[in-house]
């Protein structure tokens, strides 16, 4: 037979992949927006990532434009949105203090996210160690936002999406 793929086993990998994509914007508004943080039993929320950004938005001048585009998936051009990164992911531990990436922390987040499935975590594990080869400035603003240039890219390489459905 021309098709003999069934539809239970398309409906399972069209699940798969549609909860991969979803996985994967958590974990990049997570990197993001340094979620980790969160007690693991607690839910990690996209309105609590939202009040992060907020009280980082205060502490670093950026624009509401600059939390626009970090809700939005979409890298941020100007200094103050870049350390708006840095704050996030400082008060979630996703950057240490010396703004180097807390592998650790984020494979945490990986674990957590991914539900322990394999596939997922693996996918997701990829990414974070990936990024966290990469050389990133001194300056802990830039260094956010080279890890999250590296994410982005890590995303798309896999071939996956961060837009909203």
């Amino acid at each position: 037979m021309c098709c003999s793929y069934s539809s239970t086993k398309l409906i399972s990998n069209l699940v798969f992949v549609s909860l991969t994509v979803n996985m994967l914007r958590l974990i990049c508004l997570a990197f993001l927006l340094a979620i980790v943080a969160a007690k693991p039993h607690e839910e990690i929320t996209k309105e609590h990532a939202s009040e992060v950004a907020h009280e980082c938005k205060e502490e670093t001048g950026a624009t509401d434009e600059d939390v626009a585009q970090l809700m939005k998936h979409e890298l941020g051009e100007t200094h103050e949105a870049k350390c708006l990164r840095s704050c996030i992911m400082k008060k979630f531990e996703i950057m240490d203090d010396a703004g180097k990436l807390n592998k650790e922390k984020a494979l945490e987040l990986v674990k957590v996210m991914s539900k322990d499935n394999e596939e997922t975590s693996a996918s997701f594990s990829e990414i974070v160690d990936k990024c966290d080869e990469i050389e990133v400035p001194e300056d802990h603003c830039d260094a956010a936002h080279a890890y999250e240039t590296c994410i982005h890219e890590q995303i798309h390489e896999h071939g996956l999406s961060l837009e909203e459905q």
